[in-house]
């Protein structure tokens, strides 16, 4: 895995990386100040560094140019596009669920937002969860897909990638199967899903 560039902005810095998958170059973003790698999660609180990784060095360069090209002509972003993604709160456990903080009542999960309807307190469920008990907590709630989920084999084949036990390049040699220098077992999918979540 290499670190490519960090960026403030989580929806740029996956648009960077779904921009380099379009280019065959194995690309994902790590949220720097969190454990846990929730892409949607992380972007509706806007906290910490969004790192971008590659899966292998050998597209430094040629990434370097893509990012370089992306940012010199950046598309442009919906100002509102968080606005569309919500979480399903039914997939909440339970026992996270907070109590309005001015009266203490069990709120409502159908009134995320508050206020109470008993004392009337403006209360955000999601960012009291959030503070509380950290992202993690809040993961179930969000629909992720790995991003080579829409790949077929051979376009995850045409991808590089390194053995992550010894570097050697894995080109040619199938979406699964062993190293042939260490011997070391690779499946790309879980590869790249797994460097995602390191």
């Amino acid at each position: 895995m290499l670190k490519l560039t960090s960026y403030n902005s989580s929806a740029f810095a996956h648009l960077a990386a779904a921009h380099l998958r379009e280019h065959a170059i194995m690309a994902g973003v790590i949220d720097a100040s969190m454990s846990v790698i929730t892409g949607v999660m992380a972007t509706t609180f806007n906290r910490g560094m969004y790192e971008l990784v590659i899966a292998s060095k050998r597209d430094e360069d040629r990434a370097r140019e893509l990012i370089e090209q992306l940012e010199t002509n950046p598309p442009e972003i919906d100002p509102d596009w968080e606005d569309d993604v919500a979480p399903d709160l039914s997939k909440l456990d339970r026992k996270l669920i907070p109590n309005c903080p001015g009266c203490d009542w069990p709120i409502m999960i159908a009134r995320p937002l508050g206020p109470c309807q008993r004392c009337g307190t403006r209360y955000d469920v999601l960012e009291m969860i959030f503070d509380k008990h950290g992202p993690e907590a809040l993961a179930p709630c969000y629909e992720t897909e790995p991003p080579l989920a829409n790949m077929t084999d051979a376009q995850v084949c045409d991808i590089a990638i390194d053995c992550p036990a010894c570097s050697y390049p894995l080109d040619g040699l199938g979406v699964r199967g062993h190293c042939p220098e260490c011997s070391t077992y690779f499946d790309r999918r879980e590869l790249f899903n797994g460097l995602l979540g390191a």
